[in-house]
């Protein structure tokens, strides 16, 4: 009798130790499902942050590749019209050389009608001087 109470008590106290095991399996599931819901949860926000994080990436090369475009179009322009400023101070220093080299061409013939207004008058005058000794 004595071995049929003990086996009576490790029999009650193995099923005790038994629904104790198995809630601790139960409450080991429910956490290993919180556990998995909560990984996928995390999974698919990262998943998600991936995903922005991507399109952002693709947004960024498209305005980078924009504005490098434009930036070399306009450092394009620069040289252009800085070329065409050089060109457009060439020509009108040589405009101004020309100017300057026709007002002293017209100086040049206005002096020379001078002078030979002043010999045409000297030769007249010698002609006179010479027809008034003549007659004297």
């Amino acid at each position: 009798q004595v071995s049929q109470n003990e086996l009576d008590w490790f029999h009650r106290d193995s099923e005790t130790q038994m629904k104790k095991w198995q809630q601790e399996k139960k409450e080991n599931r429910e956490n290993l499902k919180a556990l998995r819901s909560a990984a996928k949860k995390h999974s698919d926000t990262n998943e998600r942050y991936l995903k922005a994080i991507d399109d952002k990436q693709k947004q960024y090369n498209v305005c980078l590749n924009t504005f490098l475009e434009t930036s070399n179009k306009f450092a394009n322009e620069k040289g252009k019209l800085e070329e065409l400023i050089k060109k457009g101070q060439d020509d009108s220093q040589e405009c101004e050389k020309r100017a300057v080299k026709a007002e002293v061409s017209v100086l040049q013939n206005w002096k020379e009608t001078e002078v030979w207004k002043l010999q045409g008058n000297i030769a007249k005058a010698e002609g006179n001087l010479r027809m008034l000794k003549a007659l004297s």
